[in-house]
């Protein structure tokens, strides 16, 4: 089942009739990041000092990116459903794919991490009343992590990672809750 938006200067657009995946829950990145605070409590109890987390600390480390990534790979996921459907392909311009993918590209991942927060913004933006910041404020705090995570202190990079998905993910629940909202009234009336 698809719903229709009737448009007057172009074709009509469909929105997803599937209903949406949950929103990954980001407490259990808090939890992730948690583990590195634990692991360089135990270190400095041991009179290790060095700073250096060993093959646990690259184990929750790995961790904590893969299941950042999820969220980011879900909030995109959700967004395309939310887009309406223009010719049988979202309008929403970043796929779930690529969101996750081109954090992988050397350079263009320190563009990426701006732009992706700023299309889901400005998407948030011009598709629903749910008030939002720009995607610029996110992005610098999502590189701002990036850096503290990987050169200086997991604990504090990643509890900053998942504090800015806590925020979009917040700002999708509404958004979701929103579209649900509407897409029950449009069925009203078909």
């Amino acid at each position: 089942m698809s719903l229709t938006m009737l448009d007057l200067n172009s074709e009509a657009r469909t929105f997803s009739g599937e209903p949406l995946p949950p929103l990954r829950p980001i407490w259990i990145g808090f939890v992730l990041a948690f583990g590195f605070l634990v692991l360089e409590i135990a270190e400095v109890a041991n009179g290790d000092t060095s700073g250096k987390v060993g093959v646990l600390g690259t184990v929750i480390s790995a961790t904590c990116w893969i299941y950042w990534l999820s969220c980011v790979q879900r909030f995109h996921a959700i967004l395309n459903q939310l887009a309406p459907y223009a010719v049988g392909l979202s309008t929403y311009p970043i796929t779930p794919g690529r969101a996750v993918g081109y954090h992988f590209i050397p350079f263009y991942n320190f563009y990426w991490i701006f732009k992706w927060p700023l299309e889901l913004s400005r998407f948030v933006q011009e598709s629903s009343p749910v008030p939002m910041i720009s995607g610029a404020i996110p992005g610098l705090f999502l590189l701002l992590g990036l850096i503290l995570a990987r050169l200086f202190d997991g604990f504090v990079g990643f509890s900053l990672i998942f504090g800015v998905s806590l925020y979009i993910s917040r700002k999708l629940r509404r958004v979701m809750a929103e579209h649900e909202r509407t897409r029950g009234v449009a069925e009203v009336f078909t």
